[in-house]
């Protein structure tokens, strides 16, 4: 059921200089959501902030709270990720559709540059839960761009990461990982989130060979 909810923020864990899990608290999102569902966050009251903004919903713990990824790009996103602990903002949802896991001869080949990592933590718990494994395919410019990386290792993923600069993993673009990724891969099923021109190039790779994404 869709809500209009305030949720506190209560926690704020830097992962770069200019990205932050943010962590609040509600009554009920934080188990209303889906992995892949977003929430359309109002802020309470800041200047030339007016409009909502969404937000995909990353993850969510036994202690009633949800979490946001939020990198500052922007006045309003600097907003959000600066906010004093303990406001409370205005979050609509759970909306937009849900990321189902894949029937088990499916293997989830997982593909996510920068922020749009964030649906993936809740997705890959789920798999965790169910017992299986994806592959997790991350892409930044660099290192300090794949973040929580560490969270899909937990999660007994199999991660694979790029940078633009070589900082960290293979140097290039995360789509260069793909074609490997579905050899390893028992029947590839694809899920993928994060700037278009990665969409783009994604959907130009598995089209030919008839990946499911």
């Amino acid at each position: 059921m869709i809500r209009d909810e305030s949720a506190e923020l209560v926690e704020r864990q830097a992962l770069s200089s200019d990205a932050y899990l943010l962590h609040f608290r509600s009554e009920s999102l934080f188990e209303s959501f889906e992995p892949g569902q977003f929430t359309m966050v109002r802020l309470p009251e800041v200047p030339d902030v007016l409009l909502r903004r969404p937000y995909s919903f990353c993850d969510a713990d036994s202690e009633g709270r949800f979490s946001l990824l939020v990198k500052e790009v922007g006045r309003g996103t600097r907003a959000l990720a600066r906010l004093p602990l303990g406001t409370d903002v205005s979050c609509l949802g759970p909306l937009g559709s849900a990321f189902a896991l894949p029937s088990p001869e499916h293997t989830p080949v997982i593909v996510a540059g920068g922020v749009g990592i964030a649906p993936f933590v809740a997705f890959s718990r789920a798999l965790h839960r169910d017992g299986r494994r994806g592959i997790v395919l991350l892409g930044g410019r660099s290192r300090s761009d794949l973040y929580l990386r560490e969270v899909f290792k937990a999660l007994d993923m199999d991660v694979r990461c790029t940078t633009e600069d070589g900082s960290y993993g293979r140097k290039g673009l995360v789509t260069d990982l793909l074609h490997e990724a579905f050899g390893d891969a028992r029947m590839p099923a694809l899920y993928s989130c994060g700037p278009s021109s990665m969409l783009r190039r994604v959907a130009e790779i598995a089209r030919p060979l008839s990946v499911p994404h």
